[in-house]
């Protein structure tokens, strides 16, 4: 190890070592993430690499022969240094490894993409990387999906660590158990000092006692909350209750190996905080040998949720309007192409295209040009059904998924209303701003049966509809019979 190491460094390698990963043998959640991954990618290789302080090592690996390679050749270093996603298109083209002689030799890598797997205190303890033979051109769509990806690894690191944290609170129980009577002030002598909330649940007298940072968790008061197994089934969320008691029953019941689920809990304030719930049985009947006792710690997760909302909204929609995105459209148009052949019903796919929106842009500038967008987003949204999808391709270009139960031209109505909805102007850029629109329709199945035909048939109606005089709209032609 180098003796003039920097602080984040050494910050990082005790981080690392608390995890106690390195060396140790397969498993099944980490092996199954890596064959996703090539599967996803359709890559060759794909390893979970943690960078040790002069080597990486490989949890898990597809594609690779080796355990570990010395540091200083890792591509993933340059990731862990930067705490940032690494992406190499052309290694060969690469000044930085060009002549590296995992380039030049086997595995032969030409193109690699890695996530760094950061902790909580963003120490870099690995990455999540996929590797080619082939130079690779990797989109923002590509790079979103392996931090996905990543981020689900980490988690595994994290419930790894919990758990072996599990088992020695477990341990040190037992050993306790020993010395003091079974009493709540065991559990107060035993578990003060834990981060998380602790719980006892005595599963045959459904006494259940809770430790004091359990219920400042969620901002109770000591005497707030009876001892028993119903006060906190009472504060789970209603839409989490059956999942829970599913997953409890299920390791009750030996039918899975561990307790860990994640629901929200009911705070004095009457807001709700995300968990992360995790259980092991410590004591059996003698007799029988069904649980009759067990512990486990619930982990204050909310800040984690909130991200993977966040993350999983601006993959997922639009930022300006707020509608679904290309992304998601795509995805709804898929599930209504199987909805509706699984029923054997009909609906419509309308694309719009706003008339006349660059010369807003260009005469009253960007700004104006978003609020158009966003008003015209307003009107449209006004004349159709709830429950009919309604997104933003980007630019001027909206689409709508109709749904056509008895009528198959129940269409026509909505697209000429979405139409009147264009004829005032748009008096917060100016009393001139006027924009119309131009719509072209396609019938599922006669105009296509899959996304791609669909989308091609409704946008060439578009243009059709554009070559009429625009404002108005177009159906492209079809034969029902």
């Amino acid at each position: 190890m180098n003796e003039f190491i920097n602080t984040e460094e050494l910050a990082r390698l005790e981080a690392l070592q608390k995890y106690n990963i390195l060396d140790t043998e397969a498993e099944p959640d980490f092996d199954n993430l890596v064959r996703l991954a090539v599967k996803i990618f359709k890559v060759p290789m794909s390893t979970v690499t943690i960078v040790d302080a002069d080597r990486q090592w490989f949890k898990s690996a597809i594609g690779v022969d080796v355990k570990e390679t010395p540091r200083d050749i890792s591509f993933c270093t340059h990731s862990i240094a930067t705490k940032k996603p690494l992406i190499v298109e052309d290694a060969s083209e690469d000044i930085r490894f060009s002549s590296n002689p995992l380039v030049t030799s086997k595995p032969n890598i030409m193109f690699y993409a890695g996530v760094p797997l950061l902790d909580s205190e963003s120490n870099a303890l690995g990455t999540l990387c996929i590797m080619g033979h082939h130079q690779r051109e990797f989109s923002e769509g590509d790079l979103e999906t392996l931090k996905i990806l990543a981020n689900q690894t980490m988690r595994l690191l994290d419930l790894r660590a919990e758990r072996n944290k599990l088992k020695l609170l477990v341990s040190k129980i037992e050993k306790v158990n020993i010395e003091l009577s079974n009493s709540e002030q065991r559990w107060k002598f035993a578990l003060e000092g834990s981060g998380d909330g602790v719980w006892d649940w005595h599963i045959k007298t459904k006494v259940t006692l809770f430790t004091k940072q359990w219920k400042e968790m969620l901002g109770y008061a000591e005497n707030d909350i009876s001892n028993d197994f119903q006060a906190w089934v009472s504060l789970i969320h209603h839409e989490d209750v059956d999942l829970t008691l599913q997953t409890l029953n299920k390791y009750l019941n030996n039918e899975s190996a561990q307790y860990s689920v994640e629901h929200r809990l009911l705070c004095k304030d009457k807001s709700w905080k995300w968990v992360l719930s995790r259980g092991m049985i410590v004591e059996h009947d003698e007799i029988d040998g069904s649980p009759i006792r067990m512990v486990g710690t619930h982990t204050d997760i909310t800040e984690r949720k909130r991200s993977e909302e966040l993350i999983w909204n601006q993959a997922n929609f639009d930022s300006l309007t707020g509608l679904p995105n290309r992304r998601m459209f795509f995805y709804k148009l898929s599930e209504e192409i199987k909805r509706s052949s699984r029923l054997q019903s009909k609906f419509a796919l309308m694309f719009l295209d706003l008339d006349g929106f660059k010369g807003v842009n260009d005469q009253y500038g960007h700004q104006a040009g978003d609020y158009v967008l966003i008003d015209a987003a307003r009107r449209i949204k006004s004349k159709i059904r709830e429950y009919d999808t309604f997104a933003r391709l980007g630019g001027d270009e909206f689409t709508i998924i109709m749904g056509l139960k008895d009528d198959i031209n129940a269409y026509e109505n909505v697209a000429q209303n979405v139409i009147n909805a264009f004829n005032l102007p748009f008096l917060e850029v100016d009393i001139s701003c006027k924009v119309s629109v131009s719509i072209g329709v396609a019938i599922f199945p006669y105009n296509g049966d899959t996304a791609n035909m669909l989308f091609s048939n409704a946008d060439k109606a578009m243009y059709k509809a554009k070559s009429n005089g625009k404002n108005g709209w177009y159906q492209s032609p079809f034969n029902p019979d």
